[in-house]
């Protein structure tokens, strides 16, 4: 199951040193085939690869959805989805143009901008944060505050930044904080223990397990866009109609599997044998409430601006702008619309 992972600088000197064929494994999931009708017989296809920053789950349902009812063939696109995992820099490698595209998180991209990388975030998956904490039903703590401000012992990322958003804002000074390792052992044989979690992912496990337990959401604290598809900069000014068509498949095909996951969680499950179509399909039930929206991944300046602002509040990034994080390309006319 899934684990968070924070943004390390460490990994960014890593990145630096990778060249375009370090992109991460391919995924059998590549859109191609020759574009039918309305972009021409045999004309060729435009090639994007997405490179993901965890391996094939239902939190990019709409991406294999698309592929699968072949969106983005028929707007004239070739993706190949690259699969990611916990030593993947997806933010990096598409910062430093290894892949147009990739999965990131919009903490990611206000602070690898600030540090030179050219990334720009045009999809957001998740509009409400997917994190939170995890503990058994049966703890009496019910706000962020509360837990906060208690002895509890939290297994969590310490460089994460609503961790410092949680410390300024209530201190923090009793918690008994543990490295996140993302088992749950400890958990489920501990009532009092609290973990950092994925809302997909650890508890679509313990809930499997028969064990009630709920999770504490971030949200009300920290609400950056989740799940973000970020391109390079240099290849986004020079292929905007191309990404204008990807993000509309994109958004459709994300309509498409909110409508009906279980359609399609069997061709994730073929990429990710390691979990079960009935895990898939409860974490699309959970996940579903926090990536409705109309239309789906589209993003505002707003929000941005309240990430950027947060985030410079406790010295992550120097500045409290959020301008150039985002383009909106929903609004746009693509010349080579998408098949009806």
């Amino acid at each position: 199951m899934r684990t968070l992972r924070s943004t390390i600088a460490g990994l960014l000197a890593l990145a630096l040193s990778l060249v375009t064929s370090a992109c991460g494994e391919r995924d059998a999931g590549t859109a191609a085939g020759p574009a039918p009708g309305g972009q021409g017989e045999g004309a060729s296809l435009q090639r994007i690869r997405l490179q993901l920053n965890w391996v094939p789950e239902p939190e990019f349902g709409g991406i294999y959805a698309a592929i699968q009812d072949g969106l983005y063939r028929d707007a004239g696109l070739e993706v190949e989805v690259i699969k990611g995992s916990a030593q993947v820099p997806s933010a990096q490698l598409v910062a430093q143009g290894a892949c147009e595209t990739a999965i990131v998180s919009g903490d990611e991209i206000l602070t690898l901008r600030r540090k030179g990388g050219s990334l720009t975030g045009i999809f957001a998956t998740f509009q409400r944060n997917p994190t939170g904490f995890l503990m058994h039903e049966a703890n009496p703590i019910r706000t962020l505050e509360e837990l906060w401000r208690s002895d509890s012992t939290v297994a969590l990322d310490p460089g994460l930044p609503f961790v410092k958003i949680l410390d300024a804002k209530y201190g923090g000074d009793r918690l008994k904080r543990v490295p996140a390792t993302g088992a749950l052992a400890t958990l489920l044989a501990t009532p009092g223990f609290v973990q950092q979690c994925f809302i997909s992912a650890e508890p679509v496990e313990v809930r499997l397990r028969g064990v009630k337990a709920r999770v504490l959401g971030l949200e009300p604290v920290y609400n950056p866009y989740t799940a973000v598809i970020a391109a390079h900069g240099p290849w986004l000014a020079a292929n905007r109609d191309v990404a204008t068509r990807f993000v509309r498949a994109t958004s459709e095909g994300w309509a498409r599997y909110q409508r009906d996951p279980q359609r399609y969680n069997p061709g994730i499950a073929a990429q990710n044998p390691a979990m079960s179509i009935e895990a898939m399909n409860v974490a699309a039930e959970i996940q579903r409430e926090l990536v409705d929206s109309s239309p789906i991944g589209r993003m505002t300046a707003a929000r941005w601006d309240e990430l950027a602002q947060q985030l410079h509040s406790v010295g992550v990034i120097p500045d409290a702008s959020g301008d150039g994080a985002f383009e909106d390309l929903f609004g746009a006319a693509p010349t080579q619309a998408p098949n009806p």
